[in-house]
C-alpha cells in the first residue's frame, strides 16, 4: 500500500472515529442553563410558546456512561504519539504476573468486548444515544485493529 494512501486512510480513520464519540458526549452531558431567564410579557412570541419539559434522565445512560469513557479511552490509546508501551508497561508492573504480551492480548479483548457492548446497547435501547454509539462502536472496533497495519505501512515507504 501506498504510504501516502495510508496516511489519509488512517487520518481518515482518526477523524471518523472521533466524531461519534464528540456527539455521543455532547449528548450524554447536561445542557446548560440559559444565560439569563425570559420573563413572560417581555417579549410576545414567548406567552405563546409551550414550556419545555426536561427530559428524565434514562437508566441505560448508567451503562451508556461507562461504555463511552472507554470507548474515548481507547480512541485516545490509537492516537499517534500517544505513549500507550509506557502506559502498558505501567499496568504491567501494578499487576503481578502479567507480562507485556498478556497485557496487550487483554487490552484488545476489552477493547473489543466494549465496543461490541456499545453496539448492542445502542441496537437494543432506543434514545438519543443510540446512533453515536453503534457508529462509535464499529468505528473503534475498525479503528483499533487496522491503525497498526496502516502505520506499518506509512512507515514501510514501498
Amino acid at each position: 500500500m501506498d504510504p501516502r494512501l495510508a496516511f489519509v486512510a488512517f487520518v481518515a480513520l482518526l477523524i471518523g472515529a472521533g466524531i461519534p464519540l464528540a456527539f455521543a458526549w455532547a449528548r450524554l452531558l447536561p445542557e446548560d442553563a440559559p444565560p439569563f431567564p425570559i420573563e413572560p410579557g417581555s417579549f410576545p412570541s414567548v406567552d405563546h410558546e409551550v414550556p419545555q419539559e426536561e427530559p428524565a434522565r434514562k437508566k441505560n445512560y448508567l451503562i451508556a456512561a461507562p461504555l463511552l469513557s472507554c470507548l474515548t479511552m481507547a480512541f485516545v490509546f490509537r492516537v499517534p504519539g500517544f505513549p500507550g508501551g509506557t502506559v502498558l508497561a505501567w499496568v504491567g508492573k501494578m499487576i503481578p504476573g502479567v507480562d507485556e504480551h498478556g497485557g496487550v492480548v487483554a487490552v484488545q479483548v476489552v477493547v473489543a468486548l466494549v465496543a461490541i457492548g456499545a453496539c448492542v446497547l445502542g441496537a437494543l435501547r432506543p434514545g438519543p444515544l443510540r446512533i453515536p454509539l453503534i457508529a462509535a462502536g464499529a468505528l473503534m472496533l475498525i479503528l483499533w485493529f487496522l491503525s497498526p497495519l496502516l502505520q506499518v505501512a506509512m512507515l514501510s515507504g514501498t
